[in-house]
């Protein structure tokens, strides 16, 4: 299956560039969004590990922003495990974000780079009143290359929901995945973004208290690149007992595409570092590459444009076997989980690659299955007919999105169901609001990938989603997210008063529970509807 998903994504995103060289990328929340100002309200104090921080109280909702959990990962520090963060004396002003990790800036938002290397810092959002309340650490999306904690608003969870929200940076690209022969220290080379988001959860266990939150119930949760972390994160084991409960939103982390084995990416380090001037590879050498030339520098290899040229690692210190072989083992850190994708994930990815004025060339679109499939072709045309889809584009999206989200993850969550409670959904409302302008090949955007987010946070991802656009319909079922996501981080089971049931998943049924306004019922043939024996061979 992972040969496929690799080809399937490749496919893709050459049909892009055969089209057009200067085609977009998908656009994934919200890289564009400006850093937020300084919080407003009245001084609020907390004493943690590293000293005193002073953020703003207002509305019920006390807000600590810039808050640093590791040591600045600048020189020789660059490329190394996170070091605890330094002491400071008297008060810091905790009102403002601290920088997001550098990362390029989308073309539309002027191109060079966003943020910087001195970036692991992390944001509390706390109810006014809470005492041992839940502790929720957001881990963001952006294909391992972009986003930040700060693009993400906690408010309305914790003073809605009653829980503490902690939002996350994580070092990102080549700062934080590659791997190199000079890099290698002990048994850990990559993996760096891991490793930070391991340093954030042991400093939320030592910390979550100051908040008013419990330190001993903390719950992760991610999407995208941040649910594909935390697939990882149940597989690494310097990940155990660092977390309490896990929700893994459209975030499968066993694809080729999105896991790579060590051997595989020291090859491209090397080369890459070849290309950086460092034709020995040295720590030294790459330490002292300007941040600029590593993020400009094309990393070698062939693949696709627009795929993560640099993703988690397997092999090393941090994740020693890959993480579909630690599911299927049954060896994975065993903590609940809440699981789940989109009905509609392709079509973020499938809108850019014609254009806006044109559909999916058929031919294009034929030679898409014949080098997914090869000698299977006829197996994949005769489940994905163009005739049943308004599109040709939304026939390539109903691909992508069986057989790069709803197939694995439903795999990943059948391993897991084995071993842990498992409650499983997927996201229905193909109606849901979006600031994405419709194309020729996808007239309409459906469940699209990240399309919850609004939900679950309440807040707007800027240039990208506004909950403020809801039917009174989608804002009840927004409502019902956020208490069954929040039920879940209060007990480790999503049910509660008033709430339809959802029970937790046994593998030989499968049964996932579906989320549309006005209809919330739990399925039994997922693996059906998303044709997954297609894509089990």
């Amino acid at each position: 299956m992972t040969r496929t998903l690799s080809l399937l994504t490749a496919a893709l995103l050459t049909v892009a560039s055969a089209q057009d060289t200067t085609a977009p990328a998908p656009a994934l929340p919200p890289t564009t969004q400006a850093a937020p100002p300084a919080a407003p309200g009245l001084p609020v104090r907390a004493q943690v590990t590293s000293g005193l921080l002073v953020g703003r109280e207002a509305g019920g909702v006390r807000v600590w922003q810039g808050i640093p959990y590791a040591a600045p990962p600048v020189g020789e520090r660059r490329w190394k495990a996170p070091e605890p963060a330094p002491l400071w004396v008297g008060e810091r002003d905790a009102s403002r974000p601290g920088n997001v990790c550098v990362q390029p800036r989308p073309p539309l938002a002027g191109g060079g780079l966003r943020g910087a290397e001195d970036c692991l810092y992390l944001n509390v959002y706390a109810p006014a009143n809470a005492a041992r309340a839940p502790v929720m650490v957001w881990i963001h999306g952006g294909s391992f290359r972009s986003g930040a904690g700060s693009d993400y608003d906690g408010r309305v969870l914790a003073r809605e929901r009653g829980v503490v929200v902690v939002t996350v940076n994580y070092r990102l690209g080549p700062l934080g995945f590659l791997a190199a022969p000079g890099l290698l220290e002990g048994r850990t080379d990559g993996n760096y973004g891991l490793l930070d988001q391991q340093a954030a959860l042991r400093w939320v266990r030592a910390n979550a208290a100051a908040f008013g939150g419990d330190p001993a119930n903390v719950t992760v949760f991610g999407e995208s690149a941040g649910g594909m972390s935390l697939c990882a994160q149940l597989a690494s084991p310097g990940a155990a007992g660092l977390f309490d409960k896990a929700v893994l939103q459209s975030g499968p982390c066993t694809p080729s595409i999105n896991i790579a084995a060590l051997p595989d990416a020291l090859n491209t380090g090397a080369a890459y570092a070849r290309d950086l001037g460092c034709p020995d590879g040295s720590a030294a050498c790459l330490r002292a590459v300007p941040v600029e030339r590593l993020l400009t520098t094309p990393v070698p290899g062939r693949r696709a444009p627009g795929s993560v040229a640099l993703p988690p690692v397997y092999g090393d210190a941090v994740l020693p076997r890959s993480p579909q072989e630690v599911f299927q083992s049954g060896e994975v850190n065993r903590v609940p989980v809440m699981i789940g994708s989109n009905l509609d994930e392709g079509t973020l990815f499938v809108a850019p690659i014609a254009g806006a004025g044109r559909d999916l060339p058929l031919w294009q679109y034929w030679g898409l299955v014949a080098l997914l499939e090869r000698w299977n072709a006829p197996r994949v045309l005769a489940n994905y007919l163009t005739r049943d889809y308004p599109t040709v584009g939304l026939t390539a999206s109903a691909v992508v999105t069986d057989g790069l989200f709803a197939c694995p993850v439903n795999d990943i969550t059948r391993d897991l169901a084995r071993v842990v409670p498992v409650y499983a959904y997927e996201f229905r409302d193909q109606a849901a609001p979006s600031e994405l302008k419709p194309t020729t090949s996808v007239p309409r955007y459906g469940a699209f990938h990240a399309a919850e987010l609004i939900s679950v946070f309440g807040t707007p991802l800027t240039d990208f989603a506004d909950p403020a656009q809801f039917t009174p319909a989608q804002a009840t079922l927004a409502r019902t997210l956020r208490t069954y996501w929040t039920n879940f981080a209060r007990t480790g089971n999503p049910n509660g008063p008033g709430l339809p049931v959802w029970r937790p998943l046994t593998p030989a049924q499968n049964n996932v529970l579906t989320f549309q306004p006005g209809d919330i019922h739990e399925i039994i043939d997922f693996r059906q509807e998303h044709r997954c024996d297609v894509w089990d061979h």
